[in-house]
């Protein structure tokens, strides 16, 4: 008896619970024709790394079965690995007939220290100006009493008071019991809830250079390495940007997104709360 492929495990799930790809694709944002290539084990047809890994882990949740075992059945069936770069060298010997190339890694040592210093001085004097003109701004905008040069005035608050007067009733016109004091909790403002952020992870499958606004505040900017991951969060929206869209993977508070754009193209998307609405049923 032949034993069922990795695919064929993942279809017969599947069907077990009466779901379709379309559904799975709607609920994940990842394409049919990728869920159908899992299912068919053609790999070449997938973006391959890390997308291909998220795309396992998004059905396996989706249909409710152990990610980590799924996950490790297509690593095992695909023998896809993940490279990490080792660093196997050795640093250049100083011989005594090269005693300036001692000075000259010294000195490299040296200006990259006092390089990352400075640029931290910078960064955590700017922050604490910016604390300090926030509460600047919050104390002039209340004018203490002492300001005004009146003292500070105590109102008394009034005691409640309780209606004596009976009032008829409804139904039949009698009087009712007396009215009881408006409670206080009544007169109380609404609360408005606090604004719940949400975070995005951003994880690259091949180096490439990002950049990412979060609320219009640029937060990250540079290169992304292979395997290299980062955790961003906002209220009310990203700004997301690569020179090859294909290259990154996103998850926003857990939902796999869909590739930004192909492979090798420049790519740009902006990601608010709604990017999120139908995907309960999905996610990494």
């Amino acid at each position: 008896m032949t034993k069922d492929t990795f695919g064929d495990s993942l279809k017969r799930e599947r069907e077990m619970r009466g779901v379709t790809l379309d559904e799975i694709s709607a609920a994940t944002r990842i394409a049919t024709r990728f869920l159908q290539a899992i299912e068919n084990e053609q790999w070449e047809q997938l973006p391959g790394g890390v997308f291909n890994r998220g795309f396992v882990r998004a059905v396996a949740r989706y249909l409710g079965l152990d990610e980590e075992n799924i996950v490790a059945e297509y690593t095992l069936a695909v023998g896809d690995r993940q490279s990490v770069p080792v660093w196997t060298g050795s640093p250049p010997a100083v011989t005594a007939e090269q005693p300036w190339f001692a000075w000259i890694i010294a000195a490299a040592i040296v200006l990259a220290l006092l390089a990352g210093g400075w640029f931290g001085a910078r960064r955590f004097l700017a922050w604490r100006a910016a604390k300090r003109a926030a509460q600047s701004a919050t104390v002039s905008a209340e004018p203490s009493p002492a300001s005004t040069g009146a003292p500070p005035q105590v109102v008394p608050q009034p005691a409640p008071q309780t209606n004596l007067t009976p009032a008829p009733d409804a139904q039949d016109g009698t009087s009712g019991a007396p009215a009881a004091a408006t409670d206080s909790a009544s007169a109380t403002a609404p609360i408005s809830p606090a604004t719940e952020s949400f975070e995005l992870k951003i994880e690259a499958g091949k180096k490439t250079k990002v950049t990412v606004d979060a609320d219009a505040n640029r937060v990250f900017e540079g290169t992304m390495k292979a395997g290299e991951n980062h955790t961003f969060s906002a209220k009310d929206r990203f700004d997301v940007s690569a020179k090859d869209a294909g290259a990154l993977q996103l998850e926003m508070n857990g939902k796999t997104l869909a590739p930004i754009g192909p492979r090798g193209h420049a790519g740009k998307v902006t990601l608010t709360r709604d990017a999120l609405k139908g995907t309960s049923g999905g996610g990494n």
